[in-house]
């Protein structure tokens, strides 16, 4: 209820009024309604922060008050202790060092490595409080924020009482861009495949099937290919792990398929099944001329690849080049790097980017969910390749990123805290 209020608070007062409806939270006597209304919060508001203009562009400022809020709340129950967000601390400092070092950008993005750390803090320690608490009613919170997020955004499919919600005849929700809401859903799909693998909720083995098919059902109509793409990776690789025969005989048929694919038209075929217009066939070689850009990117990576130039300095570089050698207009795809680890590569270099894999690797190893952890880390990775989403940590997804790691780090054990 809280998290409703602040929210229509900020729609109509904006910024300063949603931070002002936040301040109860501080001064509650009830530890479990802070935890529980911080952690909506910091789902919803960090979903609705890839508006940049709209009803919703207060939730951008509004993002880092509510981190500072949670920090200092979760601080009164041992923040630090048994917190995995430790792995990612050298990461965090390493960035910083090299940003305040090398970058031409100052301060705001030195804070930019710090924040990896602090959403990192307060995500993990969110979760272990809760799943000790009460598993089942956590879980439950976890699907009710979700579900009733992605129910508003389904409503707007067929009331748009808040403005247009497509780009380009690609739907975007209460998201910012179609991209944006192809990825929050892609990471859900995995948030509540977690869940419901917990089997502790009040939320039957038929409700997670239909949430499943309709969040496929979004990032369809986001046409957002990386993201289906990594559901289907994400599938297929939960069941090629669980199932030896069945591995054996789709590795043999990728073999087939991939020998006679040089004799095939994929143009042809896409176009056969009628989806050239989904797929956008004539942009499937040059990945929405994304190569054009990652072409330059590589040729800056090596004027500086260990330590690069900074958080922040991939977008800072690729419109400089841009503004130099391309012009206005331009095409979209000029104004981004569109790749994870070529953007982390030209902002911290291969120092920075192997204090982040170290990071991937501790998740990975703490994970208590042998199969699920390696279709998620293979989401992950595939994603990666055409956005450059893990170049920042407040935006929608490294949140929920941790939040993924954590569902399978902590386990639900016997209550041992009460809050």
């Amino acid at each position: 209820m809280w998290l409703l209020i602040i929210t229509i608070g900020g729609m109509f007062g904006g910024f300063i009024i949603a931070s002002v409806l936040c301040m109860p939270i501080l001064i509650s006597d009830k530890p479990l309604f802070k935890i529980e209304t911080l952690f909506g919060l910091f789902i919803v508001i960090f979903f609705l922060g890839d508006n940049f203009e709209g009803v919703f562009s207060f939730t951008q400022n509004l993002r880092f008050v509510i981190l500072a809020i949670s920090l200092f709340v979760l601080l009164k129950f041992e923040l630090f202790q048994s917190n995995v967000a430790k792995f990612i601390l050298p990461f965090s400092i390493v960035i910083t060092l090299i940003t305040i070092a090398v970058s031409p950008l100052g301060i705001q993005a030195a804070s930019r490595g710090l924040s990896y750390f602090l959403v990192a803090l307060v995500m993990f320690k969110s979760v272990q409080l809760l799943v000790a608490h009460d598993a089942k009613r956590f879980y439950d919170l976890i699907i009710t924020v979700l579900l009733l997020y992605f129910s508003v955004t389904l409503l707007l499919l067929f009331v748009p009482f808040l403005g247009d919600v497509y780009i380009n005849e690609r739907f975007n929700g209460l998201m910012g861009n179609p991209n944006g809401l192809g990825f929050v859903a892609m990471f859900s799909y995995a948030v509540i495949d977690i869940i419901r693998r917990k089997n502790q909720t009040s939320f039957s083995p038929h409700f997670f099937t239909a949430f499943k098919i309709v969040l496929i059902g979004l990032v369809i109509l986001t046409a957002s290919r990386t993201a289906l793409f990594s559901v289907l990776i994400y599938e297929i690789t939960l069941r090629l792990l669980k199932y030896k025969f069945l591995l054996a005989v789709v590795l043999l048929a990728m073999i087939y398929i991939y020998g006679i694919s040089a004799t095939l038209s994929t143009e042809a075929i896409v176009e056969s099944l009628g989806l050239s217009e989904y797929l956008r066939i004539d942009s499937l070689d040059d990945a929405s001329g994304r190569t054009e850009v990652w072409a330059v990117a590589l040729d800056e990576i090596q004027n500086q690849p260990w330590f690069g130039k900074g958080m922040l300095y991939d977008n800072y570089f690729i419109n400089d080049f841009a503004d130099r050698y391309i012009g206005e207009p331009r095409a979209r795809h000029w104004y981004g790097i569109w790749n994870s680890y070529l953007s982390l590569l030209l902002n911290v270099g291969i120092i920075g980017l192997l204090g982040f894999a170290f990071f991937w690797y501790k998740m990975y190893a703490l994970s208590q969910m042998r199969i699920v952890r390696v279709a998620f880390l293979m989401m992950c990775l595939f994603s990666a390749v055409s956005e450059s989403w893990m170049a920042a940590s407040m935006n929608a997804y490294m949140p929920m990123v941790f939040l993924c790691w954590a569902l399978q780090i902590y386990n639900p054990k016997p209550r041992e805290i009460s809050l």
